[in-house]
């Protein structure tokens, strides 16, 4: 058994340094002691049983370590002289139980042994510790026990610091493979050791050997922890901020840091704002370089050549989207780093005037002249930007800069030292593919430009051309960072710079005009659409964009959508001659329609940037805002909102705008229009329309002039569909319009205006759109007849024209709308005409009115009713008997019809009717009550006119025999003529009263015809809101499904990336292990598939043996169930054979049983009497017992 421990031995614990005054020979006697306790145990951990090392390594932690009985300097002695080599050695132990116990007790005896013993034993140390660690695959395969060696690694940087330098190419080369390892608490382990090695080691050496390990740790920037992301990160800010790592691999490291400023996680974009500042604010205090490289370019030299690349990476930074934790602290990291770089250019002005003072000295000792001669002047003052004032252009300002975070004049200092180098590089990933960077550049944009203000005006040129590009963006958060961008470069620079390259943009010259030539967008960025696939072509545009011009539609939009907003809002407000010039640039894009909504979205600007000096250019700006008025482009609503604004600038109204510009541009609009028609792109018909529509009473007195101006440009033959359209929309205005002032004037060129305008747009036309022009000149006639604004005399002369328009429209197949209007236009026609029309024209129009009776719309037949009760008020007293009789037949023949409605236009048709022949009509209603289906009112009517023709006669019979009625006696005259007063009295009185309800029946039927039209009109004009409102519906569905598609192809091409890095990731991966692991892997998987074939050809053999032994005992039960079949077969026919044995043998005792009878029956005859009566005794009994 094993004794005791050390405690129970003669020294207890303690007792050396209870008895300093012991001799140095009984210490080693106890320390010899006390070896001998453990020599066994130290012996066991080179036994080949695993078991036996592992007992002996447990008791060795427990007797030196963990009981704490075992005074510390005979554990440190034992460590020195006998424990090291077995314990190192047990490093590699195939027990993880040993191997744990080794490390744990080395961290242990590291910490008691003292620095100077410690430095000894570190190459055996090392050699052992990281060989574990070294080589990959890993020779420790436990990543707790990786993870322990990593610990016990940083614990002797803690305990040795630079002792361990030398050693400092494989503890690098170790940590390249270990930072490899799949373990993150690793991964973190080795990034805070990188952070010592940093400390502790000299940079010339870790630069020469760091190249594995920069791999490394830029490898674990892409890991899927943030954490590792950041710890890796650390640690490689740390790495290289020595001068020599930096300079030696910086230029690999910049290219991977450009993806975490779009990481995922807030800390570790705050990690790199602090590495990025720590760069910088080490590497001023770099030296330049004395010997130039081998490939120097000539360019930047040492740390120079990194800073502006750095410095985009932080500006990147503090444009990111968190403005609240990561943009604030690397904005404060930038006016930090630009504070240390004034004062290292202030060094460098001292350092460079010494030298330069030196020179001088040396030189006027030379020549033997004055030291003091030489000159003293101090060193040259660092140029300092100077201070721009943000409270002004607060509300421009992005976040954080907003909330009062303004730039110092040092870091505007700073940015602008570096402007050349970083803006480049921001403008060109403002047009780059994916929308990520171009939102990118977007926000890096913004925070340069807040933080130059004026400093970027050289470079302005080149600006605007990249942000009239990005201004066309489809992600709408990169065109509105754009948009901010163009209102911050208004806000910060002058107008006059400004719009001076506007207009060189725009190809105008600002004094003289005219358009210039130059490079558009389609040359700066080249690209080809194939289908669905978009090639871009990338090449340097930097020289291009000094010749850049707005060359087609597509880059103007552009431009004007960004010059609306550079125009920044009063105050200040723009100057006059400034003013001039931007409406200069509006009016030549206004000759565009497809610019003017930008156009106008630059006007607004304009009127909010001018104020008060846009009074003096108002008829020019409200000559655009007319154009923008009267197109479908705009917005009316908006439209007619910045015409209130300019109106208010101008201290008047609107209407007063459109009247005073009526006067002055209606002339000039008019002049040639009576003989040249305009061009179907001209908006002079546009504008012609907005005006005469709102000037109101002030467009009365150019209704003459206008008139020949509507008559050619409406000419059916020549005009276009669209401008006659309009036009008449224009003339039915005018028609409808209730200013007593301009109805006067209408009504003055009315006969002017049927004659040349309507009627040649009413005559018919073969197309659908004449059709619909038809209906409106038609709709234009009946207003004016409506109105009464031409007289009889008039329409009477024009009759003749108009009449055979009215027939086309009433026979009208297609166009129920036609047909109704027409009966219309000739009821008002008729109404009008009744004292000038005469018999032949009236010859001609019934029998249109009659077809009108048969029509399938009902409300036509209803309107053309009213047209016929017209139309009897106009025949003459002896018109022809024969077409009246012909048409009382057609009518009393629609009196049948079932609809109430028109049963009842009909009846009053045929009361108006009555008044022609009352014998004709009294005789026509009778023959019809006979055979129609409502006689009660055919007799109505024959007895409404036997009253009438009774009334007639006795008045005709009064006035014959008032001749006779003279001669009597005076007092029977008198009672005569007072007889015939009073009749005269109440025929006029009834003549009175039928004319008072007469006019009040037309009133009814013309405010319900009327209220009908209207109608009429209302649902047209909701079918027609329909159809609109529809057509915008499928247009916004449309719209939306492209988005839909949009972002699901963005989503595709997104995994298709994410699923290309992950395969790059995996390839990389795959390419970091050796070919050893690569072999033994392929090996594995062809014995799993060994192994799976095995399985599968034992399956299936198992199977086939089944299907053998079911197809056995298949057959076995068969054959069973035949041989039973047989048997029972046999059974049967043993059994049917013994029946028939038996029934054979029954059978033959039968026979013999009736033989016997017989013979005795024969022997009893031949015997006497007696003995025949005897045998017929005996016979009897012996049948019965029988």
């Amino acid at each position: 058994s094993r004794p005791g421990g050390w405690s129970r031995g003669p020294f207890p614990r303690g007792a050396l340094s209870r008895e300093p005054a012991a001799s140095l020979a009984a210490a080693m006697d106890g320390y010899q002691e006390f070896l001998l306790t453990v020599r066994r145990d130290i012996n066991c951990l080179s036994d080949g049983d695993r078991m036996v090392r592992r007992g002996a390594i447990i008791r060795l932690e427990k007797t030196l370590l963990s009981s704490g009985k075992t005074p510390k300097d005979f554990a440190r002695k034992l460590f020195m002289e006998d424990l090291h080599k077995p314990l190192f050695r047990a490093f590699a132990d195939q027990t993880e139980k040993c191997r744990e116990m080794s490390v744990s007790m080395t961290l242990q005896f590291v910490d008691l042994v003292d620095l100077a013993d410690l430095e000894n034993l570190l190459p055996l140390l090392l050699a052992a510790l990281l060989g574990r660690v070294r080589t990959l695959p890993f020779p420790e395969q436990s990543e707790e026990l990786r993870l322990e060696v990593l610990r016990l690694l940083s614990h002797l940087f803690a305990v040795c610091k630079q002792k361990l330098s030398p050693f400092a190419g494989d503890i690098i080369d170790a940590l390249s493979k270990a930072l490899t390892d799949t373990c993150p608490d690793a991964k973190k382990e080795c990034c805070e050791i990188v952070k010592k090695v940093a400390l502790h080691f000299d940079g010339e050496r870790i630069s020469r050997a760091g190249a594995p390990l920069v791999s490394s740790l830029l490898a674990n920037l892409r890991h899927q922890q943030w954490k590792v992301r950041r710890a890796t990160l650390d640690s490689l800010g740390a790495f290289l901020s020595l001068e020599a790592p930096l300079l030696e691999h910086m230029e690999e490291v910049l290219p991977h840091l450009s993806s975490l400023c779009n990481d995922r996680t807030p800390g570790v974009r705050q990690c790199l704002a602090e590495v990025l500042e720590k760069w910088l604010l080490h590497g001023f205090s770099f030296k330049e370089p004395l010997v130039t490289a081998f490939e120097d370019d000539g360019g930047p030299a040492g740390f120079a050549k990194f800073e502006h690349r750095i410095l985009l990476l932080l500006l990147n930074v503090a444009a990111d989207e968190d403005t609240e934790q990561v943009a604030p602290g690397a904005l404060g990291a930038i006016e930090r780093v630009a504070a240390a770089k004034h004062e290292a250019r202030k060094r460098e002005a001292q350092v460079e005037w010494s030298r330069e003072q030196a020179k001088r000295k040396a030189k006027a000792a030379k020549e033997g002249k004055d030291a003091m001669d030489a000159g003293t002047d101090g060193p040259q003052e660092i140029e300092v930007a100077p201070e721009f004032d943000y409270g002004a252009v607060r509300a421009l300002l992005p976040e954080p800069f907003a909330s009062g975070n303004t730039p110092a004049v040092l870091t505007t200092t700073y940015i602008r030292f570096h402007l050349s180098s970083v803006l480049p590089q921001a403008l060109s990933n403002l047009t780059q593919w994916t929308s990520d960077i171009r939102g990118a550049a977007a926000r890096l944009l913004r925070v340069l430009l807040v933080l130059v203000n004026q400093q970027v005006a050289p470079f302005l040129d080149q600006v605007l051309v990249h942000l009239y590009k990005a201004s066309g963006d489809d992600e709408p958060l990169v065109a509105s960072a754009t948009l901010q961008c163009a209102r911050m470069a208004g806000a910060f620079l002058d107008v006059d710079l400004v719009l001076g390259l506007v207009g060189k943009h725009l190809g105008l010259k600002i004094d003289q005009g005219g358009v210039g030539g130059g490079v558009g967008v389609e040359e700066l960025w080249p690209q080809t659409r194939t289908g669905r696939q978009v090639t871009r072509t990338v090449q340097d545009v930097a020289s291009g964009v000094k010749n850049f011009t707005a060359m087609s539609v597509e880059n103007r939009r552009q431009v004007f959508a960004v010059l609306a907003h550079l125009l920044r809002p009063a105050p200040p407000a723009l100057k006059a001659s400034e003013v001039r010039t931007v409406v200069k640039f509006l009016e030549e894009g206004a000759q565009s329609d497809e610019l003017l909504p930008w156009i106008f979205g630059a006007a607004q600007s304009l009127l909010r940037a001018g104020a008060t000096s846009c009074s003096n250019e108002w008829p020019r700006i409200f000559d655009l805002l007319l154009r923008m008025r009267s197109g479908e482009e705009c917005e009316a609503a908006s439209v007619d909102a910045s015409m209130d604004e300019l109106a208010s600038l101008c201290q008047r109204t609107r209407r007063q705008l459109y009247e005073e510009h009526l006067s002055t541009r209606l002339a000039e609009l008019l002049l040639g229009a009576e003989g040249e028609l305009w061009d179907e792109r001209s908006s002079n018909r546009q504008v012609l329309e907005t005006l005469l529509r709102n000037a109101g009473a002030a467009a009365a007195e150019h209704i003459g002039s206008l008139v020949p101006v509507l008559a050619r440009q409406s000419s059916p033959e020549d005009a276009s569909v669209p401008a006659r359209i309009d036009l008449l929309g224009l003339v039915h205005f005018l028609l409808n319009e209730e200013d007593p002032v301009l109805t006067g004037a209408v009504k003055e060129h009315a006969s002017a205006l049927l004659d040349a305008v309507l009627i040649p747009n009413c005559t018919w036309r073969a197309g659908q759109s004449n059709n619909k022009i038809r209906k409106g000149g038609m709709v234009c006639i009946h207003s004016m007849l409506q109105r009464r604004l031409i007289s009889p005399a008039a329409l009477n002369v024009a009759f003749s024209d108009l009449l055979p328009i009215l027939k086309s429209c009433l026979d009208d197949s297609w166009s129920p709308d036609n047909r109704m209007i027409a009966c219309l236009v000739l009821s008002c026609t008729l109404n009008e005409m009744q004292a000038e029309i005469s018999g032949e024209q009236l010859r001609e129009v019934y029998p249109e009115l009659l077809k009108r009776l048969d029509d399938s719309n009902d409300k036509i037949r209803v309107a053309v009713c009213e047209a016929l009760s017209v139309f009897f008020k106009c025949l003459p007293p002896k018109w022809s008997r024969s077409l009246y009789e012909y048409i009382l037949r057609t009518l009393f023949v629609h009196l049948d019809d079932p609809n109430p409605e028109i049963q009842q236009g009909i009846y009053g048709v045929l009361e108006a009717a009555v008044h022609q022949d009352y014998a004709t009509f009294a005789s026509e209603a009778q023959t019809a009550a006979a055979k129609s289906s409502h006689p009660r009112l055919c007799e109505e009517l024959g007895r409404l006119a036997d009253n009438l023709r009774k009334t007639s006669a006795e008045d005709e019979e009064a006035e014959d025999e008032a001749p006779k009625l003279e001669r009597p006696k005076p007092p029977r005259r008198r009672n005569c003529l007072e007889w015939r007063q009073h009749q005269e009295e109440e025929q006029r009185k009834a003549e009175e009263e039928r004319k008072k309800l007469k006019e009040e029946a037309d009133r009814r039927r013309k405010q319900d015809r009327d209220e009908e039209f209207k109608k009429y009109e209302q649902e047209q004009q909701r079918r027609r809101n329909f159809v609109l409102r529809r057509k915008q519906q499928e247009e916004e569905e449309q719209e939306k499904e492209a988005k839909e598609r949009e972002r699901r192809q963005r989503e595709a091409e997104d995994r298709a990336q994410e699923a290309a890095e992950r395969r790059r990731m995996a390839e990389e991966e795959k390419l970091r292990w050796p070919q050893e692991l690569e072999d033994r892997r392929l090996e594995e998987e062809r014995r799993k598939q060994e192994r799976a074939r095995e399985r599968a050809d034992r399956k299936k053999r198992e199977e086939e043996e089944q299907r053998r032994r079911d197809k056995e005992a298949e057959e076995e039960a068969k054959k069973r169930a035949e041989e039973e079949a047989m048997r029972r077969q046999e059974e049967a026919e043993r059994r049917a054979k013994e029946e028939e044995e038996r029934q054979k043998r029954i059978e033959e005792e039968a026979q013999r049983k009736r033989r016997r009878r017989m013979r005795g029956f024969d022997r009893s005859r031949s015997g006497s009497g007696r003995s025949r009566s005897s045998g017929r005794r005996s016979s009897s009994s012996s049948a019965s017992s029988s």
